[in-house]
């Protein structure tokens, strides 16, 4: 298998990595904003030996540019993919934070969380674009969130990441639209990971039952598993660690 992971420089992106060898993936095609900086790198060092041939990219969500040449080189090398999963996403940094009330809101954040969530997912799409049609069984998906539901919404705030997520799921369902008419046997997905025990959500954890607090391996075990049961049919969909279907 011929397997992309965009975000594997750490946390769920490098335990989907990390599974896609043991799942047999024959070239492995991984990417961080700083590739060697990150504890991806060294746990899956660049290698040209079978049976796992791993490559790095530098690629930056917030960089339109360093996703077309990461793509671009990706299809250079692999003519098709059989699994992408994009995970990169942002909730809480130095330049963004959750915004309780409607005064919280700053243009800037919105605009960052926009970049990082939802463009960079379907710009990645759109760059790796000759390398997801043709006739080939195709998984392509991008790690959600619950919070990006509008049905779902119950609770307000959160305005930048929700609207965000909301816009990559919206992106996505477009995207699977389009790519069935270019490759029946492609199912394109949103995911939802669960709350996984990663520098995004470390600061939002006081209030999570720890019974519902994952761990990145057994997060990507249970999201791996997700996706080789969807088919075509379900092309389109938003669907939860535990395989069930979120609405819009």
């Amino acid at each position: 298998m011929k397997i992309m992971i965009q975000g594997a420089g750490r946390g769920i992106g490098l335990a989907l990595a990390q599974r896609a060898v043991t799942a047999g993936a024959t070239q492995l095609f991984l990417t961080a904003r700083d590739p060697q900086s990150t504890p991806g790198y060294a746990a899956l060092p660049p290698s040209q030996e079978t049976p796992h041939k791993i490559t790095w990219w530098a690629l930056d969500n917030t960089q339109p540019d360093s996703i077309a040449q990461a793509g671009a080189q990706i299809c250079a090398e692999a003519h098709t993919l059989d699994r992408v999963i994009c995970c990169a996403g942002i909730l809480k940094d130095a330049t963004i934070a959750p915004e309780k009330r409607i005064a919280d809101i700053d243009a800037a954040a919105l605009l960052y969380a926009y970049q990082v969530n939802a463009m960079g997912p379907i710009l990645l799409a759109k760059a790796l674009w000759p390398a997801l049609r043709g006739e080939h069984k195709l998984h392509f998906a991008s790690l959600s969130a619950r919070v990006g539901s509008i049905s779902d919404n119950n609770l307000g705030g959160w305005y930048a990441y929700r609207a965000s997520k909301a816009a990559q799921n919206q992106l996505m369902r477009t995207m699977s639209i389009e790519l069935a008419r270019y490759n029946a046997n492609a199912c394109v997905a949103t995911l939802h990971p669960g709350t996984v025990d990663t520098s995004l959500s470390k600061p939002f954890q006081a209030q999570v039952n720890p019974a519902k607090l994952f761990t990145p391996d057994y997060s990507a075990d249970r999201l791996w598993a997700v996706l080789g049961g969807l088919t075509p049919a379900n092309t389109g969909g938003f669907f939860a660690f535990d395989g069930s279907p979120i609405a819009y």
